[in-house]
């Protein structure tokens, strides 16, 4: 037999057990006094669809045995009335409603915590189950009574364990059973007042109390089974709220009808209810807010304070805490279901259960700072909630400027960071291309003269014709050393800076240019008296300017430029170079862009790059405070 048959096997023995009982009750009708049986048969056939549900999801596994057997005994009550035991057919039932359901209730979180008072609480369950028991066997009210009082008692102590050595989805879990104790005692109350106002049967009595009894199952199904299915807190404060808007809006209307009546000495006519039902409809929404407001304070926790989240979140701030703390911090808080922080179209940084943030349940806040937006604030909203509550929303608005700036920091971080990447970056390939330059080209020529050197000094004795040909080959070979130098050391620094100037270097460098058709190009330089720059500025303003006008000619078109130097105030040098030819489209960033941009950044400045049909320019702010270099 296959795995799957074998767990089947029970449940169909419960199915057949089911169908025994409901025909016992037909064959056998119950007298007056053992009508119970049939609140015993719905029960029993609810538990035995609750605990194959629990089965069939493959969780739970005591609470599906305990339910089961629940099921079983209820059941096998009616059979046992009609095999002529009545004494002993309601054990069976007692003990599965106070011992064996309870138990159940008290299973439905995956991994039971090991806990003394839960042990406790299963013991009092199991000991006040069997009073209960033994006090209907000996038919003492007195005794049924006190014993069922200690078994509630027992159940709720152990449920209230539970709930506080829980967290995450099993405190959840837990949520569901309060919630189905609670229903099932106010539909008991309920039914209590309809039986006394209203004329009930007894069958219908024994039925009603029957499909009640049935809410508890039924949350501890849901509890095992689907616990996320819906928001449990949400679904008691809805309820609570209508309950109480219910009990609300009855006690209102009774009232004044009641002092109209003791005033008057008549009932309200007919007008007077329709303008009454009128003015309590004028003032639900707002009670109904009110009493929506506490409970969310109940059950989410309690409002918003903004000074507290201010010095809460100042303190992750100031601690250099990664956005995600500080998602959390304003989530517990606000008391929302969840909270993302975004830039750039892109999600950084989530606290809670998050979804789409165009469901449609979210409320987007701008993050600006210094009138840049930098990101977008995106809050869940609480389930029923159409808009933030008005203090969480205060909340929000409080805490933008103080998110939005330490955004704005850490972006300006993580800038910096990645800048310094791409300046230690560029700072290694230079120290490369400088080794190589020495060691494959200055470095073989020097061991060559070397060689010839002693090579000579041992021919002039012997062969003094040969060694002076070699002493002239050594010559050749040190100009071609002095040479290679002067190639490195122009790498590192032009020497027309230091001959001639920044200004004249570059009007040297970029004469020969030519533009389209051979034609010169034609270059007109602005630049007023200079005071003595950096090195590293003077450096990087010569290589953009050159580079800007060498692409000029080469890509643009056009055969004539425009080049300015100037200081803008006395903190930064701007290097612009314009053209009228015609682009067609941002340029590509290749290896002289690429380059401009590296030397840009090597001290701190920008390098702006605009390319339209009407011409182009490049704009490099250079900063005459260089930074200090990595080392």
């Amino acid at each position: 037999m296959s795995p799957r048959r074998r767990r089947l096997v029970p449940w169909s023995g419960l199915v057949l057990l089911a169908a025994t009982a409901i025909a016992s009750l037909w064959f056998a009708p119950p007298s007056s006094s053992g009508r119970w049986v049939i609140w015993a048969v719905l029960l029993g056939c609810g538990l035995a669809v609750s605990s194959g549900t629990v089965a069939a999801h493959g969780g739970g596994r005591a609470a599906a045995r305990l339910l089961a057997g629940s099921a079983v005994a209820l059941l096998g009550a009616p059979l046992v009335l009609a095999a002529g035991a009545p004494g002993f057919a309601v054990v069976p039932a007692m003990v599965a409603s106070t011992v064996t359901v309870p138990l159940a209730a008290l299973r439905v979180v995956e991994v039971r915590p090991s806990s003394r008072l839960l042990r406790w609480a299963d013991g009092a369950v199991v000991g006040t189950g069997a009073g209960c028991a033994a006090a209907a066997v000996w038919g003492e009210p007195a005794a049924l009574v006190t014993t069922g009082i200690a078994a509630g008692t027992a159940v709720c102590a152990g449920i209230w364990v539970l709930f506080e050595v829980t967290s995450g989805d099993d405190r959840r879990r837990v949520l569901w059973v309060v919630l189905g104790g609670a229903a099932s005692i106010l539909g008991g109350m309920l039914l209590f007042a309809a039986e006394n106002s209203l004329p009930m049967g007894p069958v219908t009595t024994v039925v009603a109390t029957g499909a009640l009894s049935l809410i508890l199952p039924l949350s501890i199904t849901v509890a095992l089974v689907a616990p996320r299915r819906a928001d449990v807190r949400a679904v008691m404060r809805g309820a609570a709220v209508l309950i109480v808007m219910l009990a609300l809006s009855a006690s209102v209307y009774e009232g004044v009808a009641a002092v109209w009546e003791l005033a008057l000495g008549s009932r309200p006519g007919k007008g007077t209810p329709a303008l009454l039902a009128a003015v309590i409809a004028a003032g639900y929404q707002p009670v109904r807010l009110r009493i929506e407001a506490s409970m969310d304070e109940m059950l989410f926790g309690r409002s918003a304070d903004p000074v507290e989240t201010l010095t809460r979140l100042g303190t992750d701030l100031t601690a250099g805490a990664p956005p995600p703390l500080w998602l959390h911090t304003l989530r517990a808080t606000l008391g929302v279901p969840g909270i993302a922080l975004q830039q750039d179209g892109s999600t950084i940084a989530t606290a809670g259960a998050v979804g789409s943030a165009d469901d449609g349940h979210t409320t987007l806040t701008a993050l600006r700072a210094g009138g840049e937006h930098v990101g977008d604030l995106v809050v869940w909203l609480p389930p029923g909630h159409l808009r933030l509550p008005r203090a969480a929303a205060a909340v929000v608005e409080l805490v933008a400027a103080p998110l939005a700036q330490a955004l704005h920091a850490a972006r300006l971080s993580e800038q910096l960071r990645v800048s310094r990447g791409r300046l230690v970056t560029v700072l290694e390939e230079e120290r490369r291309r400088m080794r190589r330059d020495l060691h494959d080209g200055l470095g073989p020529t020097l061991t060559g003269i070397a060689y010839t050197a002693d090579a000579a000094v041992n021919l002039v004795a012997r062969d003094p014709e040969r060694a002076v040909e070699m002493l002239r080959g050594l010559r050749s070979d040190v100009g071609d050393a002095i040479t290679e130098i002067r190639r490195i050391v122009y790498g590192l620094r032009p020497g027309a800076l230091d001959e001639l100037g920044l200004v004249d270097a570059v009007r040297q460098r970029i004469a020969p240019l030519r533009g389209p058709g051979g034609r010169p190009l034609r270059v007109a330089v602005t630049a007023p008296e200079l005071p003595p720059l950096p090195a590293a500025v003077e450096v990087a303003a010569y290589r953009v300017a050159v580079e800007a006008v060498t692409n000029v000619a080469r890509h643009s078109g056009a055969d004539s430029a425009t080049l300015t130097l100037e200081l803008t105030g006395t903190a930064c040098l701007r290097v612009t170079v314009t053209d009228t030819g015609c682009h067609r489209g941002p340029w590509p960033h290749g290896v002289g862009i690429r380059s401009m941009y590296e030397r840009v950044e090597q001290i701190g400045g920008t390098l702006t790059l605009r390319a339209t049909p009407e011409g182009g320019t490049v704009t490099a702010d250079l900063p005459l405070a260089v930074p200090a270099f990595p080392r």
